[in-house]
């Protein structure tokens, strides 16, 4: 398969799970948690997971958890090809390396995601431990830092590269 071919199967991958996730934990936004999952991701506490989870059916967020180690591999291979071909379209080779340092980084957001979702299947089977619950938080946090650093490159890149090519 032609590296094009390629970027536009995981972009309509990434596309696809992406719209599943969101229509399959629909049920799990509500007043309380408008960001849904996410809002779980970040409970800082006990209570605040439990609070969270008194508000939601556990076998929708069961199906969204076992989704989610699905959708990890598609973002991630997303990323990965993604900033692998915008870094080797730049000219500057900082820009260049800061894209392939961040292609490497989707790797650790991958293990974030993973760790964390293990974190609250641990918290949702009962085991109440505070250093769980700020582990979670914390790895949830890193992996968006992440994720939204790797969109803004993409995000910036791409008027360039349009640009680029007019050049040419």
């Amino acid at each position: 398969m032609k590296l094009n071919q390629k970027w536009v199967f995981s972009f309509a991958l990434l596309l696809g799970f992406s719209y599943l996730m969101q229509w399959q934990g629909a049920a799990l936004k509500n007043s309380f948690t408008p960001m849904g999952i996410i809002h779980l991701e970040f409970a800082p506490s006990a209570e605040v997971f439990q609070k969270i989870l008194s508000q939601w059916d556990l076998q929708t967020l069961r199906w969204n958890l076992a989704l989610d180690f699905l959708y990890i591999p598609v973002y991630t291979y997303f990323f990965r090809l993604t900033l692998a071909l915008l870094a080797h379209r730049h000219r500057s080779k900082l820009v260049q390396q800061i894209g392939l340092l961040l292609r490497n980084a989707a790797l650790l957001a991958f293990l974030c995601d993973i760790l964390e979702n293990i974190g609250m299947i641990i918290s949702l089977g009962g085991l109440t431990s505070t250093w769980i619950y700020s582990l979670t938080n914390k790895l949830a946090g890193v992996k968006f830092a992440i994720i939204g650093i790797n969109m803004i490159y993409i995000l910036v890149s791409l008027p360039t590269l349009f640009l680029r090519n007019k050049e040419a």
